[in-house]
């Protein structure tokens, strides 16, 4: 997938997937008949080729500042918060929980698309399977299992940025195939299609083998169904596919294992799990924007010497990162300095001191002040790549952890929490200490660690939901944003209305599709 050309293969894909739908990209074509289309190895090869290259453009690079992953799953967070001065409606909106339906990032269109291009391909591979020998059977299955896995993926979003979403499972082949569909409830998707895709796609890959890190293989699939099982606090099959998870092999070749903290990356190069995923021993699975390939995948928070709409939170940066920058810190963890350059200007919590995001990008390792000319142009955003992780091994112990926890089973929990904790150079819980003394403190710890572990990877907003903390901890974040920007001690609203943990529908959607009802919260 690395060394493919996106764009071309999404033009290519253009008679699979049909013209545009502001709602669902998955017209029927006018060119060529998707039945005829899929005749060989290498118009399958291009339909999974194209498949991903959707998912990847709705995460990371449809265009310049739109990382749909981190728009709905972390800048809603705490992990993050406007810059006053260069914001626009939309960050203002996201930030600020004031969503309106007229938001850009409140459309799911896109993720239909993806949705359109695997349910051809799991309709028609089949087909090529027979029409060309050169597709084995062992190929099919990984193409198919490929393809059951992205549909299960791009649901799993619409559940947990929507909520209901409206389900096709077939591809759009006739002019008479409606394009208005009511939402289906959110618990019927997941268990009625997202999991069973799932599964599905775990008995079609074969086990054992070495993926690859761009692909969704053996691994991904675990780990993917293992967040899902935790979005339905399901902790016990959670935890059983956890350990399916622990069987599988990385794109290293070696075996996942999951038994200590030396299964994941070394702590020297930590770094190496964002700018090298392919070579980490912790990648499970990761998507790729290359400049080279396909222009700019300038992100929101990318480094760059502009000014931002979107910084760090100064609660985290405070606590966090400028621990880490004193003489004597107060804190050893690794973690802070390689995720946001505190040096560049002066050592303080401004807003223009917070727009610094390397995390993605090979900076200097452990920087102690301003980065050179030189260093910086390693990591300029405009030229970089830019490799997301989607699922990754610290972010599976902490799901772990979460879980065992939440099963009783504290020893185990404390376990997984300490090998990230340790990872990181920060010191291992002390059984029975107060952070960790009971089941409650456990969870906390556990939340605030993936906080720190996870932070820009598009993972914050879901845990606060899945975790039943998103008006706790916003609430307070809230109020004070609003302060700040001119409300009064009295005017402050904070969270307001809870129903607004999920995203409102476009309404250019709802306009297209007369059988959608808009999310409660947000009127019409």
């Amino acid at each position: 997938m690395k060394k493919l050309s996106y764009i071309i293969i999404a033009c290519v894909m253009i008679v699979v997937c049909g013209s545009c739908n502001k709602f669902l990209d998955i017209s029927p074509q006018d060119q060529v008949a998707q039945s005829k289309f899929y005749k060989t190895k290498d118009d399958v090869d291009a339909a999974i080729a194209g498949m991903y290259a959707g998912f990847q453009e709705q995460m990371i690079g449809e265009a310049q500042y739109k990382e749909k992953a981190l728009f709905w799953g972390d800048y809603r967070s705490d992990n993050f918060d406007y810059f006053l001065s260069y914001t626009t409606n939309t960050t203002t909106e996201v930030v600020m929980n004031a969503l309106t339906t007229d938001n850009e990032f409140s459309d799911w269109s896109g993720l239909y698309t993806v949705i359109g291009r695997a349910n051809a391909n799991i309709k028609y591979i089949p087909d090529a399977a027979a029409n060309d020998s050169r597709l084995t059977p062992d190929a099919a299955n990984k193409a198919l299992a490929e393809s059951y896995a992205m549909r299960a993926i791009c649901y799993f979003y619409l559940v947990r940025v929507w909520g209901d979403a409206p389900v096709w499972t077939t591809p759009m082949e006739s002019l008479s195939d409606s394009l208005e569909k009511p939402r289906v409830a959110a618990a019927k998707v997941i268990d009625e299609l997202i999991i069973p895709d799932l599964t599905k796609a775990y008995s079609l890959i074969a086990k054992n083998q070495t993926p690859s890190v761009w692909r969704l293989g053996e691994g991904s699939i675990c780990a993917i169904l293992a967040d899902v099982y935790m979005w339905k606090h399901d902790y016990a099959n959670a935890i059983v596919w956890i350990n399916n998870l622990f069987k599988a092999k990385s794109p290293k070749g070696g075996v996942y294992t999951g038994a200590s903290g030396a299964n994941l990356q070394p702590q020297a190069t930590w770094k190496s799990i964002f700018t090298e995923p392919a070579s980490s021993i912790e990648s499970i699975w990761s998507i790729h924007w290359d400049f080279e390939k396909n222009e700019c995948a300038c992100m929101t928070t990318s480094w760059t010497s502009n000014n931002k709409p979107i910084v760090m939170d100064i609660d985290l940066y405070n606590n966090w990162v400028i621990p880490q920058t004193v003489a004597a810190p107060a804190m050893t963890d690794i973690r802070p300095k390689q995720t946001i350059d505190p040096y560049s200007r002066n050592n303080n919590a401004t807003a223009s001191n917070r727009d610094r995001f390397i995390k993605w990008y090979a900076s200097p390792t452990n920087p102690t002040k301003a980065s050179t000319s030189a260093e910086l142009a390693l990591y300029y955003f405009k030229e970089a790549p830019v490799y997301l992780p989607m699922y990754r091994l610290a972010d599976i112990y902490l799901l772990y952890a979460e879980a065992l926890n939440a099963t009783g089973d504290q020893p185990n929990a404390l376990k997984y929490l300490n090998f990230v904790r340790v990872r990181a150079g920060l010191p291992a819980y002390v059984e029975g200490s107060a952070p960790v003394a009971d089941p409650a403190s456990m969870a906390d710890a556990i939340l605030k660690e993936r906080q720190m572990e996870l932070v820009g990877e598009g993972k914050r907003w879901f845990d606060l939901i899945r975790t039943g903390n998103v008006v706790r901890i916003m609430d307070p974040i809230l109020k004070r944003r609003q302060i700040s920007a001119g409300a009064s001690a009295e005017e402050a609203t904070g969270f307001g209305d809870p129903r607004k943990t999920l995203w409102p529908v476009n309404r250019s959607v709802l306009n297209a599709n007369r059988k959608l009802v808009q999310n409660p919260g947000y009127g019409g």
